[in-house]
């Protein structure tokens, strides 16, 4: 089994880490995996020291300066090396990624072409509602239509993914899906406390900073948490288009002393390991990577009970769930937390083992190699 994963991508997230994880374990199990990044000049040194890994890990990979003008002498390069690394199926992460592997279609006939769903337009993910049945007249709509009518075999990363295109009209059956999975290297927490501990409590939330993150849910919230607990403080891990607007909430509502915007950091376990809860009031999430990662260091979630993270997470066992937009909702699960630490500590024990049943590295390579086998490749 030969196979070139193709990614377009101007940022190392969900789906770029999924890839690091993924793939060298494929490549122990005997699977031939060649990756080929595509990446826009402004972004491509971020991909030195990712590329320089997974070369070390047996993953061959390769990076491509190119922007999202150059479809077809990019379709044209990934061609070549097809042919000259004698791989034949072709497997693609991510809407650029998708067409740049629809037009190599065109050009390679004879290429098996599978791509995994890693989400769908932001701006409809953020006001989408779960089952209901919605035909979109934009243009990504018809270029995904298109997209769909090249590729072979689609497979999602949650459910909620998969019913989400069903639910669009772009599948008649909903596809497969296979979580993600994820190995942390074993650290002492203890080590980062003086960095990463900033206040007795410490909440956290961790990812971009964008509407469908559900940031604006939380800070509305914060005020409530604060006069249960005026030294409370919540770190805000990551930047984002949104993160001007929330700065200027967070002086609106006072709470310059509770709220501190940490940037991105390298190593965000150590922040996570270090915090009381971790808050993730997303209005959806394909599959969203910072659950489990909460769950694999015993920090309890509070969130909205939305996809994907209501099918990884069950309410009052894995994690507290509140519905979606109700800041209340969610100061008062965050409040119940931080003053019943058996319980605290209960729900994170239950979310560790719920991890290690379902969602390590590990589960999720077998579960691709299942997948692939199933497909006879």
């Amino acid at each position: 089994m030969k196979i070139l994963h193709l990614i377009f991508s101007g940022a190392i997230s969900g789906a770029e880490k999924y890839l690091k994880h993924l793939l060298p374990g494929l490549t122990e199990q005997g699977a031939v995996c060649h990756l080929y990044i595509v990446s826009p000049e402004k972004t491509a040194a971020l991909f030195n020291d990712y590329c320089i890994e997974l070369n070390r890990l047996g993953v061959k990979t390769t990076l491509l300066i190119a922007g999202k003008t150059s479809v077809i002498s990019t379709a044209k390069k990934i061609n070549q090396y097809l042919k000259a690394n004698n791989i034949n199926i072709v497997h693609s992460h991510l809407f650029i990624s998708d067409v740049i592997a629809a037009v190599l279609k065109i050009l390679n006939p004879r290429i098996y072409l599978i791509s995994t769903k890693h989400g769908y337009q932001e701006k409809l993910l953020q006001q989408y509602v779960p089952g209901t049945r919605y035909r979109p007249t934009d243009l990504y709509y018809y270029i995904t239509k298109f997209i769909l009518g090249k590729i072979d075999k689609n497979v999602a990363v949650s459910k909620g993914i998969a019913d989400l295109y069903y639910n669009l009209g772009l599948t008649k059956t909903p596809y497969h899906f296979i979580h993600h999975g994820v190995n942390i290297d074993a650290f002492n927490k203890e080590d980062y406390a003086a960095q990463c501990r900033l206040a007795d409590p410490q909440l956290i939330i961790v990812g971009r900073i964008e509407k469908f993150k559900g940031h604006q849910f939380l800070l509305e919230a914060m005020p409530v948490v604060a006069a249960a607990f005026p030294g409370v403080k919540l770190l805000v891990l990551g930047e984002g288009s949104e993160k001007n607007n929330c700065i200027e909430s967070v002086k609106n509502k006072g709470l310059q002393n509770n709220v501190i915007f940490a940037g991105f950091k390298d190593h965000p376990y150590s922040y996570i390991s270090n915090s009381d809860v971790i808050v993730l009031p997303s209005l959806f999430e394909p599959f969203g990577l910072v659950y489990i990662e909460a769950f694999a260091l015993k920090t309890p979630v509070v969130a909205f009970n939305t996809p994907a993270g209501n099918e990884i997470m069950t309410d009052n066992e894995t994690a507290l769930l509140v519905e979606k937009g109700d800041s209340r909702a969610l100061a008062d699960k965050i409040i119940f937390l931080l003053k019943n630490k058996t319980e605290k500590n209960a729900i994170a024990e239950r979310a560790f083992k719920k991890y290690n049943e379902c969602f390590t590295t590990q589960i999720m390579i077998q579960n691709t190699l299942n997948w692939y086998k199933s497909l006879g490749l």
